[in-house]
């Protein structure tokens, strides 16, 4: 019998501690404690448990070379990039130019077309050394090599630099897992939230537990002692929904990618339709398992006068949360090189 997984590889946001400071919840002193939110699913032989026979990266930011290098050591059979931030895929240049090196074949990697393209600004050097698979809205991909593994991309807003960021859900042998990737908010239709709807587990950022709209990211929670707090009041007042789909609408991006937006314009969306809480998210989807990563709470320290929690404090009061709005689901704030079965 094989068994899949999915392996936590990274799980810090773009600076876990900032140069001359301290962090309750990262420790400097630890490599594998600086690295950018990196998951990998892998599938291994239950008579060789060391023995990966296919594994599929999910961001490749800082330190997730170097995480594959000091455990593994082998490269993934494919990369999938969220979104366009050098946190999340500084290290395919590494894992691009190993694979060319030994295979003299393109590697594989997934990520929207607009995702793509910025990624080439920063690495013009890799489009001939790249087999690009185009994710599009909403449309499931076959993963090519991978018996039983699909992919589909749903965006997400994560600032104007972010263009084509995605959550991406990947069904595995009749078991589905998503991973949020970076967001403020996810732009889905209805029909969207009922195909995520009691997914096996969900990889989520949690940068900070109290809304802050301006540093793109969505919150734990939107309120603050059960009031919506004015940070988010005012974003959602003050913005109109161009400012969601800017990052989706380059003139560049082809008919097939554009389309899916068109429902949001026609039908006269404005902010108050979508979500910017994690809490709201899966309260709609009611996923089995949440994973919480990415955390900050520098915000939450500026803005509400909070404490940044540790591991065990954060995953505390999550489950707090959780509980209190009788949320059945298992919630994990996971450590480094930690598995969960699907």
């Amino acid at each position: 019998m094989s068994q899949v997984q999915i392996r936590i590889n990274g799980r810090g946001n773009a600076w876990p501690v900032f140069l001359g400071q301290e962090h309750p919840f990262y420790n400097r002193q630890k490599y594998e404690d600086l690295a950018n939110a990196s998951c990998s699913i892998f599938k291994t032989d239950n008579n060789e448990k060391n023995k990966i026979q296919w594994e599929l990266l999910i961001d490749a930011g800082h330190g997730t070379v170097q995480y594959l290098l000091q455990n593994s050591n082998r490269i993934p059979e494919a990369v999938f990039i969220t979104h366009p931030h050098i946190d999340h895929f500084l290290g395919i240049d590494w894992i691009i130019q190993s694979y060319s090196k030994i295979s003299q074949k393109p590697y594989p990697v997934y990520a929207t077309i607009l995702t793509w393209k910025k990624i080439l600004k920063a690495f013009p050097q890799l489009e001939l050394l790249v087999d690009f698979h185009e994710l599009k809205p909403c449309k499931s991909t076959i993963v090519e090599h991978i018996p039983g593994v699909q992919i589909t991309a749903y965006p997400v807003y994560h600032g104007q630099s972010a263009e084509g960021a995605a959550m991406f859900l990947f069904e595995v042998e009749g078991k589905k897992v998503l991973f949020s990737g970076d967001l403020l908010c996810p732009l889905l239709k209805e029909d969207d939230f009922n195909q995520l709807k009691g997914v096996d587990l969900l990889v989520t950022d949690a940068n900070n537990r109290f809304p802050y709209p301006e540093c793109n990211h969505w919150s734990v929670i939107s309120e603050k002692n059960g009031v919506k707090t004015d940070y988010l009041k005012k974003f959602i007042n003050s913005h109109s929904l161009g400012l969601l789909l800017t990052p989706h609408s380059k003139a560049y991006a082809p008919i097939s990618y554009s389309n899916y937006f068109d429902f949001f314009l026609e039908n006269n969306f404005t902010l108050h339709h979508f979500i910017f809480d994690c809490l709201s998210f899966i309260e709609k989807t009611e996923p089995k398992q949440v994973v919480f990563m990415h955390y900050s709470g520098n915000e939450d320290a500026k803005y509400y006068d909070e404490s940044i929690l540790n591991p065990s404090e954060l995953e505390l009061w999550i489950k707090n949360v959780i509980r209190n709005h009788s949320i059945e689901t298992v919630v994990t704030v996971p450590e480094i090189g930690h598995c969960f079965d699907i």
